[in-house]
């Protein structure tokens, strides 16, 4: 793990304390995915810009957010689309022409 990341998690680990009221285990949201996946999402319901970005942050540092991309991209797959319906014959009839 690089320093970068490392510093986020000391950071979000004050501020979850401070502005979520809740402790978090720096180490074992390190080493354990669903851990760091249920305390990144609790940081997320807090009322604080800042940290709901520092928990984006932390997902794709830790490379949450990989495993949940996939997932999304299956559940947004289009529908194929279906042709547009042949217009009906008109009869042969001229509509573009002067009227009168």
């Amino acid at each position: 793990m690089d320093s970068i990341t490392m510093q986020k998690l000391a950071r979000f680990k004050i501020m979850a304390r401070r502005l979520g009221g809740f402790n978090v285990d720096i180490f074992r949201m390190a080493q354990e995915p669903a851990h760091a996946r249920e305390m990144l999402q609790r940081a997320q319901e807090v009322d604080s810009e800042n940290l709901i970005l520092l928990a984006l942050e932390l997902s794709e540092a830790l490379g949450l957010l990989e495993e949940a991309l996939p997932q999304a991209k299956a559940a947004k797959t289009p529908e194929p689309r279906q042709p547009d319906p042949e217009p009906e014959p008109s009869g042969g009839r001229y509509v573009f022409g002067a009227r009168g």
